[in-house]
């Protein structure tokens, strides 16, 4: 475990947003549009600090490409902390707002437009999509992408296509309706 990062142990109780996962996890629901919308609520100078039984690994992944740099406190074996927050001394710049992911959606959308394979796991049971859309990106052709219609973003997968050496762009047109557009860099 990395030493606490200065910037944490320095934060107000006023700075710090805390949101404990569990219940909702007890309940049987997937907390990524809870804890998305308490980062995008998140002011200047403040922190996310979720409470959960174990270390979010693929919402980390998730939020450093939205440049948010992560902290996870292992208190015991059924209580972890991790805390997300802005670095200013990270490097690149940070961008959430819904124009620019939009902007980047339309330039890979354009850039692929007439080379696309398409995959629709909305109607699957998890684990299923997951094992769908690494199967097809796995024998994709090269200069083409795939384009993935959802009813969530599926924060496991992204991950596994970092690993694949895949990029991905989500644009999400309503709530259980999210499209990915899967390609090598």
């Amino acid at each position: 475990m990395s030493d606490k990062p200065e910037l944490i142990g320095a934060l107000r109780p006023e700075q710090l947003v805390q949101l404990d996962v569990r219940p909702v996890l007890a309940g049987g629901t997937d907390p990524f549009q809870l804890i998305m919308e308490k980062i995008k609520e998140l002011k200047e100078g403040q922190a996310l600090e979720i409470i959960n039984t174990f270390t979010p690994a693929p919402l980390i992944t998730v939020l450093k490409r939205q440049g948010f740099s992560a902290y996870t406190e292992m208190v015991n074996d059924q209580l972890v902390h991790t805390f997300f927050y802005k670095d200013p001394a990270a490097q690149g710049p940070v961008t959430l707002a819904n124009e620019s992911i939009r902007s980047h959606w339309d330039e890979i959308n354009a850039r692929f437009a007439d080379n696309l394979v398409f995959a629709d796991v909305r109607g699957l049971e998890m684990p299923e999509p997951m094992i769908r859309i690494l199967a097809a990106v796995d024998t994709l052709p090269e200069g083409k992408a795939l384009f993935v219609y959802h009813k969530k973003l599926p924060v496991f997968l992204l991950p596994e296509l970092a690993e694949r050496k895949f990029d991905y762009r989500v644009n999400e047109i309503a709530p259980g309706e999210v499209h990915l557009l899967i390609f090598r860099p």
